[in-house]
């Protein structure tokens, strides 16, 4: 009984250790990949059309797109939130996922939220490169510093969660975490 009990210790900690190194082989290999895949950050851009014309109009970039800080060596993937022609990124520290209902949702965005520093990064230096569809776009960002474009933005991301998340999201919370970050797109 004792021989069973060793075995089935040792066979669970050997599970663990394979799903760990399986996991920091993944998270490895991602790092260093051609982009992001999911909620996952992947290396710098290696393939894609350079476009070196002005973006005329934003709209063509709105939606999901993959963004990579300048010099930082990672990308990630995000969303495009167009908005009186501008064109905004959003970076949620608690003003969405801490509203959502206990779940898988909640706890991959929390899990995320832990790891996010690239906001800090960009305002350090704005520059960011844009992929959309095969194309790649300079641009710069800014952090939205004007409280009414903020509501704005705010009281949009909203609308856009409610939509993606099944039940909605809660009341605004007022308690950290509960804030969230705008950039405005512009052309260098």
């Amino acid at each position: 009984m004792a021989n069973i009990k060793l075995w089935s210790k040792r066979l669970a900690l050997g599970l663990v250790l394979l799903i760990g190194v399986c996991s920091a082989s993944l998270l490895l290999y991602q790092r260093f990949s051609d982009g992001p895949t999911g909620p996952l950050t992947g290396g710098t851009f290696s393939s894609g059309e350079v476009i070196t014309t002005p973006v005329r109009d934003w709209q063509q970039l709105a939606g999901d797109f993959e963004f990579e800080l300048v010099g930082q060596g990672s990308s990630r993937t995000a969303g495009g939130i167009l908005l009186d022609g501008n064109l905004y990124i959003s970076c949620d520290l608690g003003f969405v996922w801490s509203r959502l209902p206990a779940g898988l949702a909640r706890n991959t965005l929390h899990a995320i939220w832990l790891f996010k520093d690239w906001h800090e990064k960009a305002l350090q230096d704005g520059r960011i490169r844009i992929r959309k569809d095969g194309r790649i776009h300079a641009a710069t960002i800014e952090r939205v510093e004007d409280p009414i474009l903020l509501e704005e933005l705010k009281t949009t991301i909203e609308g856009l969660a409610g939509e993606f998340f099944t039940g909605g999201l809660g009341p605004r919370p007022t308690n950290p975490p509960d804030d969230i970050w705008f950039f405005r797109i512009r052309q260098p």
